[in-house]
């Protein structure tokens, strides 16, 4: 039986997918104008979630001013589900320009704080130190969403599958992976993966996503093959083949209509 995830109003997994928009400014300054604009935007409505990209932040590592952006955008976009997500530099995300806190630490504080509505967590940062910091989240109400993230090519469905199984039975509130599709076939196999994991395995939300402009069909596809967030570009995309947010809303209303 899938567990939904409530948040807010938002209910990922029920219905069609969430849009999530990225806020990826290397300042304190160009955050909160991101999160006034998407605010004060027409599109706003169509936004379900955002996500903060903290590996492109120049103040990480200084908690007292993390805190405080953290805090501003919660207020500025109080209606909105905060993501909060240090990409590793393995995984996708910039280089970071200190080794301590780790990155580890840094969500640990984040998540005792509850200063996000959920966190990110990486598969591969290891089983014991996810298990640690998911046993934080449930004592604060923090929801994780582990991820996994291949930005050199897609693995076979088994392996997708598998790693989805394995973030799931970590305790992940969603689980996620994201692949580079070398050809067709690949994004054929990422779709099959979702519908699998979907069909047989979930018991949270799932959510996947090939990359890249042959894999953004996946992006739209998420109501028919059940993947229940996906990401849209605002302003600027953290990742290739994000669509505008406009447009993916116009996308999934048609699926919704036609396809599912």
């Amino acid at each position: 039986m899938i567990r939904y995830c409530k948040i807010k109003h938002c209910i990922i997994g029920f219905d069609r997918p969430k849009i999530c928009v990225p806020l990826v400014g290397r300042t304190v300054d160009e955050i909160i104008a991101q999160a006034n604009q998407i605010k004060q935007s027409q599109r706003s409505s169509a936004i379900d979630m955002v996500e903060l990209r903290g590996d492109y932040l120049d103040i990480l590592s200084d908690y007292e001013q993390l805190d405080d952006l953290l805090k501003k955008v919660t207020e500025v976009l109080d209606d909105k589900v905060l993501l909060f997500t240090i990409r590793s530099e393995a995984e996708g995300g910039e280089k970071l320009a200190f080794s301590y806190p780790t990155i580890a630490q840094i969500n640990q504080h984040v998540i005792e704080g509850h200063l996000a509505d959920m966190v990110d967590i990486e598969l591969f940062s290891g089983a014991e130190q996810a298990k640690k910091l998911i046993a934080f989240a449930k004592e604060t109400d923090v929801k994780i969403i582990m991820s996994n993230h291949d930005f050199n090519t897609t693995p076979d469905a088994t392996t997708i599958v598998n790693r989805l199984r394995s973030m799931q039975d970590l305790g992940a509130d969603v689980v996620k992976i994201a692949v580079m599709p070398e050809n067709k076939l690949h994004v054929v196999n990422l779709l099959a993966a979702t519908a699998m994991m979907q069909e047989a395995y979930a018991e949270v939300p799932v959510v996947t996503m090939s990359m890249g402009k042959m894999g953004a069909v996946s992006r739209i596809s998420g109501q028919v093959f059940g993947s229940a967030i996906t990401f849209a570009s605002f302003a600027e995309a953290s990742a290739p083949g994000q669509i505008p947010v406009d447009k993916m809303d116009e996308a999934l209303t048609l699926v919704e209509k036609y396809c599912n």
